[in-house]
C-alpha cells in the first residue's frame, strides 16, 4: 500500500513539475493575447470616441504581467519602457517600447494608421506564441508522465 501512495506521489509530482515547466510560455502567450487585446480596443476607441490614453486605461482592465506593465506605464505617464520579463526577447522588448513610444502621441487619424498597421504584427506574434505554448506544454506534460512512470518503475 505505501509502494502505490509513493508511485503516485512521485508519478502526480513529475507532472507538477513539468506544468511548472510551461509557465514562461504560459506567462507569454497571455502577454500576446492582452497585447493584441489592447490594440484592438485602442484602435476602436481611436476610431470612434477618440478618448484620450489615460481615461482609455480607465476604461479597460487587462490581467497578468501587460496590465501590470500598463499600470506602471500610466504612473510614470508612459515615460520610458521597463520590459524585463523572463519569457521575452531583446527584440521583442524593442518592439514594445517603439510601440508604446508611438501610442498617445500624435493625431487620431495617424493613430488609427499606426496602430491599423501594427494589428497584423501583433497578431502574428501572438499566435507563433499560442502555437509554441501548445507544442511545449503537449510535449513537457508527456516527458513529466514518462519520467514519473521511469521513477514508479524504479520504486516497484
Amino acid at each position: 500500500m505505501i509502494k502505490f501512495i509513493l508511485c503516485a506521489c512521485a508519478l502526480a509530482l513529475c507532472v507538477a513539475l513539468a506544468w511548472l515547466m510551461t509557465r514562461g510560455y504560459r506567462r507569454r502567450m497571455q502577454f500576446y493575447y492582452n497585447l493584441n487585446l489592447f490594440n484592438e480596443r485602442l484602435l476602436n476607441e481611436v476610431s470612434y470616441t477618440r478618448v484620450p490614453l489615460p481615461a482609455f486605461l480607465d476604461k479597460y482592465t487587462f490581467s497578468g504581467d501587460f496590465g501590470n506593465m500598463l499600470a506602471e506605464k500610466k504612473q510614470a505617464q508612459f515615460a520610458g519602457g521597463k520590459y524585463d520579463y523572463y519569457y521575452l526577447d531583446e527584440d521583442e522588448r524593442k518592439f514594445l517600447d517603439d510601440y508604446f513610444k508611438m501610442i498617445g502621441k500624435s493625431d487620431a487619424a495617424s493613430q488609427r494608421v499606426y496602430l491599423s498597421a501594427m494589428r497584423s504584427e501583433i497578431l502574428e506574434k501572438k499566435q507563433k506564441t499560442e502555437e509554441l505554448y501548445r507544442k511545449y506544454f503537449a510535449l513537457y506534460l508527456k516527458l513529466g508522465f514518462l519520467g514519473g512512470l521511469i521513477l514508479v518503475v524504479l520504486i516497484v
